[in-house]
């Protein structure tokens, strides 16, 4: 009994994994942050990262990209901003944020129903954006926080965050 409710949850989970991207009369992203995702994919398709999935949806969040690079699944968080006035993009990605991160990296790997599943890591892409919406610069951190939960390091924390 257990089993075949498990077997129906993963079912469920699956047919949600990827769902068309959100559109802004859906209540989905502002123009803004398309174009801000859309910078984001090309920057990180420069440094050789392969786009696999884009604003995968949970009932709990949503995973801005999921991306394959050097054999790694790679789940990557897009912050943009406009000005200096709201903060530097990587300071949004709060501890919870982190924790939300790693609960729907999580749904995605039952998702995949891959055994083992495969080497994981965090990236968060920090967009710059002009006033007008436009993206002038995109800063990648890779392995911005750990996939196990760690004491706060400050900022962006727990990984090596190499910058790029």
């Amino acid at each position: 009994m257990i089993r075949t409710d498990l077997v129906r949850w993963v079912e469920w989970l699956r047919k949600r994994v990827r769902p068309p991207a959100p559109t802004r009369e859906a209540g989905g992203l502002q123009p803004s942050g398309v174009r801000a995702e859309e910078a984001a994919a090309r920057a990180l398709e420069r440094l050789g990262y392969r786009v696999r999935a884009r604003n995968v949806r949970f009932r709990f969040g949503e995973l801005d990209l999921v991306c394959e690079h050097r054999g790694v699944l790679v789940f990557v968080e897009v912050k943009a901003r406009t000005g200096p006035e709201h903060g530097h993009p990587l300071e949004a990605v709060t501890l919870h944020k982190q924790r939300q991160l790693r609960r729907l990296a999580e749904a995605y790997l039952l998702a995949l129903r891959r055994h083992p599943p495969p080497p994981c890591r965090f990236d968060v892409a920090a967009v710059q954006l002009a006033p007008d919406g436009t993206p002038t610069r995109v800063e990648v951190v890779v392995d911005a926080f750990r996939a196990d939960p760690e004491p706060a390091r400050g900022g962006v924390s727990g990984g090596s965050g190499r910058r790029r």
